[in-house]
């Protein structure tokens, strides 16, 4: 964790938000019919150490296309339990502090947006306006991992972190 100290803030793409929340649906809710889902963060001890992980940094930041990508995901959910996920995600960025920023799809490159989506270039523009405060993005998608990389800005793959030994 220590090679993470010089970053200051925490960029977070739709892939660890959604796993981290299917690890408690599955574990605390006992909604066994998301066990499936689950790809990354399969054993409590890799779900304490990107908790721990997740924790170090000062600020977290996501974005709206993010929350509008969980909705997407949710609303493909069993309706009975979408409440419930929808109240772990509430209290998930309460309990992290999570500040939610918006980018205008006007103000992103039509062909970045092409390439990736408008969630991939909403979290690298983002990340590079915000270039001065350490930013680090933590993702589970190849393509956004290299083009943070393309970038240069410092990126996280959730696959490594969840298999990293405690």
């Amino acid at each position: 964790m220590d090679r993470w100290r010089p970053f200051k803030r925490k960029y977070f793409d739709t892939g660890p938000l959604r796993e981290l929340v299917l690890f408690h649906a599955v574990h605390h809710f006992r909604s066994e019919s998301l066990r499936s889902v689950l790809q990354f963060i399969l054993t409590p001890q890799s779900y304490a150490h990107c908790g721990k992980f997740i924790g170090s940094f000062q600020r977290k930041t996501t974005s709206a296309s993010v929350v509008a990508e969980l909705h997407y995901w949710i609303r493909a959910t069993e309706r009975t339990g979408q409440e419930r996920l929808w109240n772990r995600y509430y209290d998930g960025f309460r309990e992290m502090g999570m500040d939610e920023q918006l980018v205008n799809l006007l103000k992103m490159d039509v062909g970045l947006v092409a390439r990736f989506g408008p969630v991939d270039v909403s979290l690298l523009e983002i990340a590079k306006r915000e270039a001065g405060l350490s930013p680090l993005v933590l993702t589970s998608d190849n393509d956004l991992w290299r083009e943070c990389k393309s970038a240069e800005l410092p990126v996280q793959d959730l696959r490594e972190l969840a298999l990293t030994e405690q």
